[in-house]
């Protein structure tokens, strides 16, 4: 088996799948609490070496017990032992190696799911900046589709997981954002209303989504229920906040007012 045919998955569930050389990918089973967590450490790095130090920090919060070196190397090892032999990277060397200090996954970065993400949402934004929303919404659209669930509600994460979780939930909510960005510059007002109230229901302080809200009510001629998105803004960040609304969302309440 070839690394280029290894596809990791941290976007929802844990989610490793191979194949052999004209074969469907397979799934490979880590029931192992500990090397579920190392493996997840590894490909949110992969192809850069993660410092035994970052493993231990990620593993044990705190207290950690006195050879917690010997018992790292022993989680990688047991997920070597688990690849198996015939499992190499592209120039053939070991998957899974040891490096001065810590351990290295090598892997293509489109096969990890949080890379390819990352990738899209970067070529959609920049799509969209040049004035092609038709594509930056199917870039968009591909990034989004990545995310199967919650980021990696089967593994025990701590303290530098639970960070990424946080940055990359931030990312999917900025893909969205652009993704809607790209839809109204689409004319696609009408549809995006529901999706919209959908967000801002779940998302009450995200104040973009209210802002999106309010322009795609507006430009379906929905000028009452604009206004009212706006009130409703202003309500919420006054009673959760104790803060007016930003700059932007009193420039459009002024733009629906000013409107025929």
């Amino acid at each position: 088996m070839r690394s280029e045919q290894i596809r990791i998955g941290l976007l929802g569930t844990l989610k490793v799948t191979y194949a052999s050389e004209g074969t469907r990918h397979r799934s490979l089973q880590i029931t192992a609490a500990k090397q579920r967590q190392v493996l997840a450490m590894l490909a949110a790095n992969a192809n850069t070496t993660v410092s035994t130090d970052q493993l231990i920090d990620e593993l044990w919060s705190s207290d950690p017990p006195s050879t917690v070196k010997t018992i790292v190397h022993t989680y990688v090892y047991q997920l070597r032992k688990l690849f198996g032999e015939r499992l190499r990277s592209a120039d053939g060397a070991t998957l899974l190696a040891t490096r001065p200090g810590g351990y290295l996954l090598t892997v293509p970065p489109e096969n990890v799911d949080i890379f390819q993400f990352q990738d899209l949402m970067g070529r959609g934004r920049a799509a969209l900046r040049h004035g092609r929303p038709d594509h930056a919404a199917e870039l968009l659209g591909q990034a989004l589709a990545l995310w199967r669930g919650p980021i990696l509600p089967d593994v025990d994460v701590g303290p530098v997981l639970k960070g990424l979780s946080v940055y990359l939930e931030e990312q999917r909510l900025e893909a969205v954002s652009a993704r809607i960005d790209a839809d109204l510059a689409n004319n696609r007002h009408g549809e995006l209303v529901g999706e919209l109230r959908r967000l801002v229901a779940s998302h009450r302080l995200h104040e973009p989504f209210h802002i999106r809200l309010m322009q795609a009510l507006h430009r379906s001629g929905r000028r009452g229920e604009a206004l009212g998105a706006y009130h409703q803004l202003r309500t919420i960040l006054d009673q959760d906040l104790g803060l007016e609304p930003s700059g932007e969302a009193r420039q459009m309440q002024c733009e629906i007012l000013n409107s025929d």
